[in-house]
């Protein structure tokens, strides 16, 4: 008689449990609901960062081919005018700009003259150390959003 009792409320207890579902499905099941948006937004910005990737590191690998097949030496060995100012990988923006804005943040790149040399290049490797990016002195999108 007891065996009987005990088999009925085991199976009772099974019944109540299968019928109502566990507390800690539940739980995870209202844990795991996000925005959407926000998801959406998170992927934006993620993808937005890698396309930037991307690009410099196609402007880096086509400087390279290029480098190699003709290293833009002029006869003294020194660099030539157009190849000093490749660097800067954002349109519109002059080495003027980014010695000025050098400068104002604190770093020295010499005169303000729009002549890349390397105190320039070191100033803006510099900067790029300071603020956590890739110090290969190149002026992409992340260097000159922080540095204007």
């Amino acid at each position: 008689m007891h065996k009987d009792i005990f088999k009925i409320s085991v199976l009772m207890a099974t019944a109540v449990i299968f019928i109502t579902g566990c507390a800690t499905t539940r739980a995870r099941k209202s844990e795991s609901v996000v925005d959407p948006n926000a998801q959406v937004a998170e992927l934006q910005k993620q993808v937005q960062a890698k396309d930037q990737e991307i690009q410099d590191l196609q402007y880096q690998l086509a400087n390279n081919q290029g480098s190699i097949g003709n290293a833009n030496y002029s006869t003294n060995g020194s660099r030539s005018k157009s190849d000093k100012a490749s660097f800067i990988r954002v349109s519109g923006v002059t080495v003027t700009e980014v010695q000025k804005a050098l400068i104002r943040a604190g770093f020295n790149p010499g005169p303000a003259d729009g002549q890349a040399g390397k105190k320039t290049r070191s100033a803006i490797k510099k900067f790029q150390k300071k603020h956590h990016l890739t110090a290969d002195g190149i002026i992409g999108e992340k260097t000159w959003n922080l540095l204007r």
